[in-house]
């Protein structure tokens, strides 16, 4: 026999036999793991079980991989009671990169008990693709599976979050009904925050950072991001005034609701009150920006405010008359409050207006120039008043002198 002839056998011998460098099966480790009855004790002394359902991790994105290409510490079994952390990032790089720079990644570096880990979002072995019915982060669960953290009021107070119940309101928004409805288009979480970058709305870089709000919202509702970019909002915005309104300024951010739910504050019996006068009534911004804030005032006391409080829905608030999301000042041609464009405005409600119906002002606040046929009119209406009023006041006071005198006549003749 050759010198070395048996080199090869005995090494591939110690290879088979030397534990340490022996690649374990899946099948050796669910000798163990498959055993349902298999816990252990967590640091709190609570009871986790090490169970692994075959089929369910046969059926999982990671079913045709081995158990210790995720477990890549184990070299032996039996394995040491305590195993490293799984690294997702060393096949899931960007995925990694992106959770880096949230919230979620900064929180896991600084050890935070609360910082929510690739498996709590997930799953561990029975991970699913995203787009499965199934999967925890499917647009019919991910609303649920953060809720499992924002949903919690002891980690929403110690983490300082300022929406204390987020889920709650998103599942009685118009999202959330949506996709409660199996509407699977509707915005869920990472629609509106992002995936894994998920970062605060303070940061430029956020999607939910207010100059950015307008362009996420427009994935879903192209239409009205056209229509808001040429707006007096939208140019003021672009211009440097961070005061100007965003679509959740209006519409709210978790609670969204449609405006024909009388309980969306852009519905028409809230918009006026709810949306527009808390920047248009404002003192601050008036004076920061030089307009009045007696336009809220005025529309609340014209006819169609007095009517709007009075109870009739149907009847012109602010939208009616100056568009929803393309207002436009009035000088503006486009503008639907533009002069050359008030009969067609006002048309809408008022079929048979005419060029003379939209003339008076419609705003008209305390010491403003009055048009020549509204002043004369109001001289009219204000004669009229103390004429009226005059006369009753003159007929009443004769009519009480003649009974008094009626009255002293008749008690003289009964006297005698």
């Amino acid at each position: 026999m050759r010198p070395g002839s048996l080199l090869l056998p005995v090494l591939g011998l110690f290879l088979l036999t030397a534990p340490s460098l022996r690649a374990q099966s899946n099948t050796e480790c669910l000798e163990c793991h498959g055993d349902t009855t298999l816990t252990t004790e967590t640091p709190t002394g609570q009871q986790r079980s090490l169970f692994i359902d075959k089929k369910i991790f046969a059926g999982s994105v990671h079913g045709d991989m081995d158990c210790i290409d995720c477990h890549a510490d184990i070299q032996e079994l039996p394995h040491e009671e305590k195993l490293q952390k799984v690294q997702c990032g060393t096949c899931h790089e960007d995925e990694q990169a992106a959770l880096d720079v949230g919230v979620h990644g900064k929180a896991l570096r600084e050890h935070s008990p609360d910082a929510p880990t690739c498996a709590q979002c997930h799953g561990t072995h029975d991970i699913l693709p995203a787009d499965s019915s199934g999967s925890r982060v499917s647009k019919a669960h991910q609303a649920e599976t953060c809720g499992s953290c924002h949903a919690n009021p002891e980690i929403v107070a110690r983490n300082n979050i300022p929406i204390k119940n987020p889920v709650a309101l998103y599942e009685k928004s118009i999202h959330g009904r949506l996709v409660a409805g199996g509407n699977m288009q509707a915005a869920i979480c990472s629609d509106c925050h992002g995936a894994h970058d998920i970062r605060p709305a303070t940061d430029p870089k956020a999607p939910i950072f207010k100059l950015n709000v307008p362009l996420t919202c427009s994935k879903c509702h192209e239409k009205e991001y056209k229509d808001y970019s040429i707006s007096v909002h939208a140019t003021s915005l672009a211009a440097g005034a961070a005061d100007a309104p965003v679509c959740t300024n209006c519409h709210g951010e978790h609670d969204i609701l449609r405006p024909e739910n009388p309980q969306a504050p852009t519905s028409g019996i809230h918009v006026a009150t709810e949306v527009c006068s808390p920047c248009h009534a404002s003192q601050r911004l008036a004076q920061k920006y030089g307009f009045s804030t007696q336009r809220v005032k005025a529309y609340r006391d014209s006819y169609h405010g007095l009517a709007l409080r009075g109870g009739k829905v149907a009847v012109a608030n602010c939208g009616s008359c100056h568009g929803v999301h393309d207002i436009l000042p009035s000088s503006d041609p486009r503008s639907s409050i533009n002069p050359a464009n008030l009969t067609r405005t006002c048309g809408k409600c008022h079929p048979n207006a005419t060029a003379n119906f939209s003339k008076g002002k419609v705003h008209l606040v305390e010491g403003e120039k009055e048009t020549e046929i509204v002043k004369y009119i109001r001289s009219i209406y204000i004669g009229l008043i103390i004429v009226v009023i005059g006369f009753m006041f003159f007929h009443n006071l004769i009519d009480f002198i003649a009974k008094v005198k009626q009255t002293r006549i008749e008690r003289y003749h009964a006297s005698k």
